[in-house]
Parts: structure tokens; sequence; C-alpha cells
């Protein structure tokens, strides 16, 4: 009774309601399943020249593929698990209830790299994003045996890893990236902490397995 009625305090639980609300829009707008089709979508608009020979309703095609398969299934695969009481809530607070949806995620993304890699034979840059999220996605699932290991962060740094694999290949604009997806990686960090989703060590673990799993996509793909 003596807190509530302190202005002071009411304004410092108003501004921590503001900046809770802030976070959580930003971790759901930043969501880890929305990056591969963020940075498809760069290459999309961005990189024409990786799409050399086909034409738009084909490149159209590709970008549906990856964003249907990489956002649409994942997403689908958590509400069932979720209708059959499999898991307590959508966000998998808890660290067993990320299981079941990493390794559907898992082989989703290893699905569509594998046909960007076969089927489509798309240029090695496409691919290595593509292995990039599925090395990310394992990297994550093994982590998460032990600990709960920030989904968010490590897309963000397996993000930054690819876009300094673009600048590095002297592709167009990637330099204008490179820098928004390190603000963004830094944003979505700090809005997973101030929410208290994670202990600091789960948050740089995170950067941490995505920047070893781009890594390896970039000097493994050529080989497959």
């Amino acid at each position: 009774m003596i807190f509530s009625s302190n202005p002071n305090f009411a304004a410092v639980s108003e501004q921590k309601s503001f900046s809770q609300k802030l976070s959580g829009f930003i971790s759901i707008l930043l969501h880890p399943v929305f990056v591969p089709s963020l940075l498809f979508g760069w290459l999309f608009l961005m990189n024409q020249e990786l799409f050399f020979g086909l034409t738009e309703k084909q490149r159209g095609l590709w970008f549906i593929t990856v964003a249907y398969t990489t956002i649409t299934f994942p997403l689908l695969t958590a509400v069932l698990l979720w209708k059959l009481k499999f898991i307590e809530s959508i966000h998998m607070r808890e660290l067993k209830e990320r299981y079941g949806v990493l390794i559907a995620s898992m082989l989703f993304y290893f699905w569509v790299y594998w046909v960007f890699h076969k089927q489509f034979q798309a240029h090695i840059l496409i691919q290595t994003l593509l292995l990039g999220v599925f090395l990310t996605c394992v990297l994550v699932f093994l982590a998460s045996i032990l600990y709960k290991i920030s989904m968010h962060t490590a897309a963000w740094g397996s993000a930054t890893v690819f876009a300094a694999i673009l600048t590095f290949e002297s592709l167009p604009a990637a330099p204008i990236l490179l820098v928004s997806v390190i603000l963004l990686a830094g944003i979505v960090g700090t809005a997973r902490l101030q929410l208290k989703a994670h202990s600091p060590q789960e948050i740089y673990s995170g950067y941490m397995a995505g920047l070893v799993a781009q890594i390896l996509a970039y000097f493994v793909a050529p080989f497959i």
C-alpha cells in the first residue's frame, strides 16, 4: 500500500512494464523461425545474380519453398504439439518442451537444404545459408539436452556470420546487411535478457552456436 501510493514507484513500474512489452514484441518480430526467410528474401531482392537463369516465377517459387518450409511447418508443429498437450505452451519455456519442435525443424531444414542442393542446384551461397540453418538447429538441439540455450541468439548469430560471408564475397549491399544484422542481433539478445528468458551464458552460447554452424556450412557446402 505504501509503495502503490508512491508516484516514483508507479513510474518505475510503468516503465518496466513498457520495457517488458517491447522486449516481448521484439522477440516475436525477430523470432528465429523468420530468420532464414528474411535472409533469403534479402538475396532475392538485392543479389539477383545468385538466381541467374531463373524466371521471375521460378525465383518466386524458390522463396515460397523456403518460407513455407522454415516458417509454416515449424509453427504448425509447435501448435499441434500444444493442442495435443505434449507441450504446455507454444513459447516452449520448459527445456523438455523444445525437443519435439527442434527434431521436426531439423527434418524440415535438412529437407529444404537438400532440395536446393540436389534438385534446384542453387548457387553455393544459397546452399550455404540453408545448410547453416540446419546445422544451427542441430547444435541448438544438442545444447538443449544440457541447458536452455537461446534459439533467438543462435539464429541471429548464424545470420551475422552469413552476412559477413556475403561481405567477404563482395556481394552488392552486403555491408549494409552486415551492419543491420549485427544491430538486430544485439537488440534480440538484449530483449531476451530483459525478459529474463535466458541467462547471459545461454545468450552468448547461442551466438556462438550460430557462428560455428554457419562457418562450418561455408567450408563444408562446396564439398557436398
